[in-house]
């Protein structure tokens, strides 16, 4: 994917995410390892201008701290097909 699909502006303006979409994979690996939704979306939606490329499954990868201290990372893909405000979480992990 090229750099310029990457872009998150639209007309010269941050677009917000206000949408996810979760993968059934995603939605296993929070359950296992004690995440929660809220955490990370939050970490999305606050992280997004920081976000790092991820040169894996995803788009994306974020850094996050639960509401309770706990590190993780999340990856993600953002737009999720053309909708700029929706991103597809793909995966979520604690980080020691």
């Amino acid at each position: 994917m090229s750099s310029e699909s990457r872009t998150c502006f639209v007309e010269s303006r941050r677009v917000a995410i206000e949408r996810f979409i979760w993968t059934d994979h995603a939605l296993l690996r929070l359950e296992r390892r004690g995440l929660t939704r809220d955490d990370v979306e939050q970490a999305i939606r606050g992280g997004h201008g920081g976000r790092q490329i991820n040169e894996g499954q995803a788009d994306w990868l974020i850094d996050g701290i639960t509401s309770h201290g706990v590190p993780f990372e999340a990856i993600y893909d953002h737009p999720a097909g053309e909708d700029r405000t929706t991103a597809r979480i793909v995966s979520a992990w604690r980080v020691s």
